[in-house]
């Protein structure tokens, strides 16, 4: 009686094999999305302790370059980076008045990063040629990287190259890999992405190591096609949302976590000095 039951359709208490691998395919988009969203900045909403302190010092003495300084790295270390271009322009050309060489080429740094990251690169590019880099730079592979960027951005893609292949230069393969994915967008739009690849290619000695450089590739392509659909009119913005998740759905999440933690990597190695 129970095989009749079955064959006339009554539920047994098993999914069907369609619907199973739909949940599953959902499960791993929605898995997907989430790793992608992490890749997004997450500006702070409001003001902090830290920042509300420096804008009520500025407040009192507005043409306090120490003060537009110290607000600017809190919008920045905050990643409201429209404000922090804002209150540091306001700077911009008396930077030359600080005392400290170390202290003028944070600040351009600052106001760099934060043009290059509200895609104002012309901006971006007119900091850039006022900044003196220092004899000794901690992190000369993280600004030849912001370098990289900034040209690139702007299509001046020989000193984009160069600045590249400066901050890859003596690094271990997974710190170059790394740093290659932080400047995939402006590589990309440049023109340099497969030739980039080709000079990681010459660095790579095992195949793990060449896993590793495809699988950082698919990871870069990916943050950067989904970071673009913010950019689209938000009329389309759901469509392209959905077609965009549609085809990330036969990678794996575990794929994505590994790339994911690669560029967390590189990005922690360029922190503001505070």
């Amino acid at each position: 009686m129970s095989e009749i039951r079955q064959r006339k359709g009554e539920k047994t208490g098993q999914a069907p094999a369609g619907e199973d691998e739909a949940q599953s395919k959902q499960e791993v988009a929605a898995q997907i999305t989430d790793m992608l969203e992490k890749l997004k900045p997450k500006p702070k909403i409001g003001l902090t302790n830290a920042a509300k302190q420096f804008k009520d010092e500025l407040a009192k003495d507005p043409f306090n370059l120490q003060h537009i300084f110290d607000l600017g790295k809190a919008y920045g270390a905050d990643q409201q980076w429209d404000k922090c271009a804002n209150v540091m322009l306001r700077g911009f050309k008396r930077a030359g008045e600080m005392e400290h060489p170390e202290d003028r080429f944070e600040f351009l740094v600052v106001l760099c990063q934060a043009s290059l990251n509200i895609r104002k690169y012309r901006q971006a590019l007119t900091v850039m040629n006022d900044i003196k880099e220092p004899e000794e730079l901690e992190s000369k592979s993280g600004f030849e990287s912001l370098r990289c960027q900034v040209y690139c951005f702007n299509g001046e893609l020989a000193k984009g190259m160069k600045a590249f292949n400066n901050a890859i230069c003596g690094e271990e393969f997974d710190k170059a890999v790394a740093l290659w994915a932080g400047c995939s967008a402006a590589l990309k739009k440049a023109g340099a992405w497969a030739v980039t690849k080709s000079t990681l290619e010459g660095l790579a000695r095992t195949d793990q190591e060449k896993g590793r450089l495809e699988a950082v590739e698919k990871l870069a392509d990916l943050k950067d096609a989904y970071l673009s659909v913010e950019e689209k009119p938000q009329a389309s913005l759901n469509f392209y949302r959905m077609a965009l998740i549609a085809g990330m759905v036969v990678l794996t999440v575990v794929f994505v976590y590994f790339l994911w933690l690669m560029e967390a990597r590189s990005l922690e190695s360029w922190k503001m000095r505070k």
